[in-house]
């Protein structure tokens, strides 16, 4: 039998582990993966008891974005792109604490789904970033969720010069909370649920739904032309040069796109 995507274990009472499991892909975000951390966040807040989801990912890193294989399938793109606004959306707007344990790498719509959560704690060697404009794509669905959590021009530099930065710098921006050594990632995260535990549990919820009501984050009209932009992005020559040379492993050659229509 394949092995799932996602899995689900409690902790202790009112915290449970979700864990990506694609290792061998550095948890890229596929379509179904993407569905099955929807539907095991989803059905752990049906639960009164649950209060906390830590989300972590197996192997070497935390996630390494969208799976670019699958991204360059025209087929799917509509369907791809849907996903990352419902698991964006989810995390965001679950009524449990997501907290985001993160080593390795979180990039791309990767390092989109570890701002998602409400609290983050990044291993030291951690590299992170949003490279999309360097794979000829436009990280429009998680700008809903960094233009309303980081200072504007923090953004920019994210988004525009495309480069991983560091977890002290990802610190420094308020992009995770807390960096402490690989093995005590964790640890750290299980801290921090335990710590909102100790708050009452209706009071947490509502907080977190006024925080998400301030944010703006699902009630954002320009949603919707967030979404066009990312669709747009995401059929053209650019993006196809883009998943070709990051596949092959070289440098995109841009030159000839020049003054192309999107």
């Amino acid at each position: 039998m394949t092995a799932p995507l996602v899995l689900v274990e409690p902790l202790e009472p009112g915290v449970s582990i979700v864990t990506l499991n694609r290792p061998e892909r550095r948890n890229a975000l596929s379509i179904a993966l993407m569905r099955e951390l929807c539907e095991a966040i989803q059905s752990l807040a049906a639960d009164p008891r649950e209060r906390v989801v830590i989300l972590r990912g197996a192997g070497p890193a935390f996630c390494a974005g969208l799976d670019l294989q699958e991204a360059a399938d025209p087929q799917l793109i509509d369907s791809s792109a849907d996903w990352v606004k419902r698991t964006l959306s989810t995390i965001r707007e679950t009524s449990l604490i997501t907290i985001a344990a993160a080593h390795g790498g979180a990039v791309a719509g990767g390092a989109g789904v570890m701002a998602a959560c409400d609290l983050a704690v990044a291993a030291k060697d951690i590299k992170l970033g949003f490279p999309e404009v360097q794979r000829g794509l436009v990280p429009a669905l998680v700008s809903t969720v960094l233009c309303g959590k980081l200072r504007d021009s923090d953004v920019r530099e994210l988004f525009l010069l495309g480069e991983l930065i560091s977890a002290e710098r990802a610190q420094e921006m308020g992009l995770v909370q807390r960096v402490v050594p690989a093995k005590q990632v964790l640890n750290e995260a299980l801290r921090l649920a335990q710590t909102i535990l100790w708050g009452g549990p209706e009071s947490v919820r509502q907080t977190k739904r006024l925080l998400n009501l301030h944010a703006n984050f699902e009630a954002d009209e320009r949603v919707e032309d967030f979404i066009a932009s990312h669709l747009q992005a995401r059929r053209s020559e650019e993006a196809r040069e883009g998943a070709a040379a990051f596949l092959e492993k070289r440098l995109p050659s841009w030159a000839p796109l020049i003054g192309k229509t999107p």
